[in-house]
Parts: C-alpha cells; sequence; structure tokens
C-alpha cells in the first residue's frame, strides 16, 4: 500500500481506520480507541506512526492485536532527532518511565491499607490499625511524585489531549489524594476514630474502604489507555 493510498482509511466519513507501524499496516477500525480515526485526540487513523510510537505509553503489542492487512510501499526508518528540551524529556521518559513504575505503590499500599482496616475491624488487634495507618500514610506520600509523572506522560505522550479517559483519570487521581490527606488527618488527630462507635468510626471506616472503588476508577481508564 502506498502513503497516499493509506491516507484513505482515515476512519471518517465511514471509511475504515488503518494505521501503519514500520511499514506494517493495521486495520484499527473496530478500537473504541480510534472512534472515527482520532486516538486520544492526537492521532489519526491514516497515518504513519512509527515515530509516535516512540513515547507512546505502550508497545507495539497494543497495535499486534489488531490485523496486519498490508505493508507500506517505501518505509523507511528514521532517525530521531534530539529537538529542544520536550525531545530531551521524551527520551529520558522513555528510558525511565516513571510514570507506570511509581502508580503500581500507592495502588498496592491502598489495597493492604484497606486488607489490614478490614483485619483490625473483625479481630480489634490495634497492631492491624496501626499497620493500616502507615501504609496509608507511605501510599499518600507516594501519591504526589505518581501524579506528577502522570502529568508529565499527559504532556510527553499525548500533548495534554483532553478527552473522557484523562478527566476520568486526572479528577480521580486527585480524588484519592484528597481522601487520603483527610483520612491521615483524621486519624492524626483522633487517634481511636477506627474504633469508635457511632457515625465517627462508621464514617471513618468508610472512607477507607472508599479508597478502593476510587482507585479502581483510577485503574481501569489507565489500563484503557495502554489496551484500548
Amino acid at each position: 500500500m502506498k502513503k497516499d493510498e493509506l491516507e484513505h482509511f482515515n476512519g471518517k466519513d465511514g471509511a475504515k481506520a488503518y494505521v501503519s507501524y514500520k511499514g506494517r499496516v493495521y486495520d484499527v477500525t473496530d478500537s473504541r480507541l480510534w472512534k472515527n480515526g482520532k486516538h486520544v485526540n492526537k492521532h489519526g487513523a491514516g497515518m504513519d506512526l512509527t515515530e509516535a510510537m516512540e513515547s507512546a505509553p505502550h508497545g507495539v503489542e497494543v497495535l499486534e492485536r489488531f490485523e496486519n492487512i498490508d505493508a507500506l510501499d517505501g518505509f523507511r526508518v528514521q532517525k530521531d532527532q534530539v529537538r529542544g528540551k520536550k525531545e530531551i524529556i521524551k527520551k529520558l521518559y522513555r528510558i525511565f518511565h516513571p510514570h507506570p513504575m511509581l502508580i503500581h505503590f500507592p495502588m498496592g499500599l491502598l489495597v493492604f491499607t484497606v486488607i489490614m482496616q478490614a483485619l483490625f475491624l473483625y479481630t480489634r488487634k490495634a497492631s492491624f490499625e496501626l499497620s493500616a495507618f502507615y501504609s496509608l500514610v507511605t501510599a499518600v506520600v507516594f501519591t504526589f511524585p505518581t501524579i506528577f509523572s502522570g502529568m508529565v506522560s499527559w504532556w510527553v505522550n499525548y500533548e495534554l489531549a483532553v478527552n473522557k479517559i484523562f478527566i476520568y483519570k486526572i479528577s480521580f487521581s486527585f480524588i484519592l489524594l484528597v481522601m487520603g490527606i483527610i483520612e491521615i488527618s483524621v486519624r492524626f488527630f483522633l487517634p481511636d476514630i477506627s474504633s469508635v462507635a457511632g457515625w465517627g468510626g462508621i464514617l471513618f471506616n468508610f472512607m477507607i474502604f472508599a479508597n478502593i472503588p476510587v482507585l479502581a476508577v483510577v485503574g481501569f481508564h489507565g489500563g484503557k489507555l495502554s489496551w484500548g
């Protein structure tokens, strides 16, 4: 397939959506992330994505899930040229992948927090409640660099494109952070709040367990970015 032929398959007005990567043409028409031939309001169908994939948060395995329908004529890999501060950041990001690396810490720690809190409520052993508190503090501390690295990733990889996935992911990340700060503050000033009878204790424990569904929303939309 020639490059000018590929451009006709842009996903608009009922046309199929094709993209190419390193000389291979893929049909992404049925992907929800390529609706109307647009991907995260940045990439368009009918184009070669070889250079764009170099800074993507996912690898070629995402494209390989789709049918390889043709080869792109005259394909030639172009060498990277570092131009300006953003290109340097892109290169560093591709080497270290800070957001995928950092995000697993607060996620795992928050799940551990909920498990420890549940064990405390079941056994009434103070060691479980203390473990939950320490785990929560550590999770919130890690949430700050995690959100920052996520914002850098949004800028570097998606040009700050706005769609529902990013809106949900960013909004619920900050909701999770605010919840964690409130929970730590309440527990710090009211050390026995977890075992207090009445609405105060019920509300505090509810907030601790509510971390899981909020975290699930963040993780789900992060997964949609990587896997479609």
